[in-house]
């Protein structure tokens, strides 16, 4: 296994965990949420489990090329909206209390746990070497 792949498998399985999250309970990612909204939350949430999907299938095929390297990079750029997300939410105090602090270790642990995908995916998807061909 190729340590440039390593972003891939982490990414199937934060992002597995927190899809779960919006799926089945989207009234713990937006209280009190509209019909329409919890229906875009799943939305979401289906979104993030194809993103995890499509990161276990380029972490299992083998070598890293061209295409692992744009995946890698794009699944980094999303972590970027995330982490926004969680630094407004720590700027304005939104879901520090209450059942949303506790939805996946709140905007505190959110915040960290996407800077460091996006960090280990850009990493990844600038210096891995793409010469190799086994994995």
């Amino acid at each position: 296994m190729q340590l440039a792949k390593l972003p891939l498998l982490l990414h199937a399985i934060i992002e597995a965990a927190a899809a779960s999250s919006f799926i089945l309970n989207p009234d713990s990612q937006l209280p009190n949420a509209s019909v329409e909204a919890r229906l875009i939350l799943r939305s979401y949430g289906g979104l993030l489990l194809s993103s995890s999907l499509l990161c276990i299938l380029f972490y299992i095929r083998p070598g890293y090329d061209a295409a692992t390297r744009i995946v890698t990079v794009a699944m980094g750029i999303y972590h970027v909206f995330p982490a926004g997300r969680a630094a407004v939410r720590i700027k304005h105090g939104a879901g520090l209390t209450g059942e949303q602090a506790r939805v996946l270790g709140g905007p505190s642990l959110h915040f960290i746990t996407h800077i460091l995908c996006l960090a280990a995916f850009l990493v990844a998807g600038v210096f891995a070497s793409t010469s190799t061909v086994e994995s």
